[in-house]
């Protein structure tokens, strides 16, 4: 069990709150060790109480690109020790029936409660009332061809869940649904065999039984079944979202040549998107505009050949910026303006953003305003200054920079073991270093990490400040 769970079950146990696993029984020593969702219940009077004691021990609400359903929450918390996220799947009022559509409100909430087992950490409910809901919930979900599409793709779940329950006989009868014992006594029959048309009649009367709790009438419920598809196609294909944050988080790796930064990220991306929905961008060197895509390749090439007829270089800081790379500068400045905005758009839809560095303020610093204010400089020189100072002044800030620091020779040293066309020899480091060890960036949250630690504890760090982070987010 991971130790966010274990703190998180101790505390709930401690207050007055109902809770219990409620269905998903026969996986939850997996779930419980970051594995899968642990789908829980709790009384939707008692949900404000609940979402405080989760926010404590840091645990996140997040919504499901696909379809939010009422009453249904995902919440996740993220495990430091194990490196993993723990997810509970919580459901205030019963709403079930299949699985993406969930068209049912079953009023049980009663009989759950009065089924609960807490003799575990983690509360569940008894076997018997286990039994008659798995198969209230089996024979909702097959009586249409979207449902068992569902089931059949699950199929080895409820197979491992009726062999989990160890049905023995005996049951507990769903009054609020009008289900005796009998009724459900016939239904496990009729599950235990394969004659399917049986089966079937079953679902459909049953379905028609209930008819009162459904969330949408028949047609309706189509035409949500219908969009919920294509959305899920969508997405499966082209867009892959996964759960989104209410408010989402920009990230920035910083720091010098040789911290370490572009594994970082790298990591850092592969670590959050198996769960949440994702987006990297390099904003050292950012995607090219529609504009600087077509005139930077031009300027480049006539830099070249006006150095080569000068014999001189135009830039750093040895020699006068020429005009040229000062238009230069503000496309690039531009083009980074620009990969911002789109990290900022996709942080507001509840990404989690990862910025491959991000630019500061300080003039002729790495990832910044390269051009200084020249009196003397003519008017073309002195109006890229003050516009590409404009819009490096109109980024907005990250919400946190992660700013990687190592002494000198670790960085000559990988440096020089990196497989890199062109990588900049001991010198040019040590130049770097001294031009450029007070660089700070933009960002709202500041923090340095000492990168001389391995790339895995490095990583472990990193993570938990983000989660720290996010947990901070209203």
């Amino acid at each position: 069990m991971l130790k966010i769970f274990d703190s998180l079950f101790q505390e709930l146990n401690s207050t007055e709150l109902t809770y219990c696993n409620w269905k998903g029984h026969c996986d939850v020593h997996q779930q419980l060790s970051g594995f899968g969702d642990i789908d829980i219940f709790v009384p939707l009077e008692q949900k404000i109480e609940f979402e405080s004691v989760l926010k404590r021990n840091k645990f996140i609400k997040l919504k499901n690109f696909h379809t939010n359903h009422d009453f249904i929450e995902h919440y996740y918390g993220y495990d430091p020790d194990s490196s993993r996220f723990g997810h509970l799947h919580v459901y205030f009022k019963i709403v079930t029936g299949e699985s993406n559509t969930k068209n049912y409100n079953l009023p049980i909430e009663q009989f759950i409660k009065e089924n609960i087992d807490s003799s575990t950490l983690l509360p569940t409910i008894n076997k018997e009332a286990g039994v008659s809901i798995f198969l209230t919930r089996y024979f909702i979900k097959i009586g249409s061809v979207y449902g068992l599409f569902q089931y059949f793709r699950e199929k080895r779940k409820y197979v491992d869940e009726w062999n989990y329950l160890k049905f023995d006989g005996e049951l507990k009868s769903l009054d609020a649904l009008s289900l005796s014992e009998k009724d459900l006594k016939e239904m496990a029959s009729l599950y235990a065999h394969n004659n399917f048309l049986s089966k079937l009649i079953a679902s459909l009367t049953l379905k028609y039984q209930i008819r009162e709790f459904r969330r949408k009438k028949v047609i309706q419920h189509q035409f949500f079944k219908i969009l919920d598809l294509v959305k899920r196609i969508a997405n499966k294909l082209f867009l892959k979202r996964k759960k989104t944050l209410s408010k989402g988080l920009i990230v920035a790796v910083c720091g010098l040549d040789g911290t370490g930064k572009s594994t970082l990220v790298k990591s850092l991306e592969y670590s959050f998107k198996e769960n949440f929905s994702v987006k990297k961008f390099h904003l050292g060197r950012p995607s090219s505009s529609f504009l600087s895509f077509f005139i930077i390749p031009i300027l480049k090439i006539r830099s070249v050949l006006i150095n080569q007829n000068k014999g001189n270089i135009t830039k750093g800081n040895h020699k006068r910026p020429s005009n040229i790379y000062a238009i230069r500068s503000v496309f690039l400045a531009y083009d980074r303006r620009k990969e911002s905005l789109r990290a900022l758009n996709y942080s507001k839809k509840g990404f989690i953003i990862i910025c491959d560095r991000y630019p500061g303020l300080n003039v002729q610093k790495m990832d910044s305003p390269r051009l200084t204010y020249d009196e003397k400089r003519g008017s073309l020189y002195k109006f890229c200054q003050k516009l590409e100072d404009k819009i490096y002044n109109s980024i907005s800030s990250a919400d946190m920079i992660l700013h990687l620091k190592v002494p000198l020779e670790i960085a000559q040293q990988r440096n020089r073991l990196r497989e890199k066309v062109g990588k900049e020899t001991d010198e040019e480091l040590e130049e770097r270093y001294e031009q450029n060890s007070d660089a700070t960036f933009l960002g709202h949250n500041y923090v340095y990490f000492d990168a001389t630690h391995s790339k895995d504890k490095v990583l472990k760090e990193v993570v938990s400040a983000i989660w720290e982070q996010v947990s901070l987010k209203p």
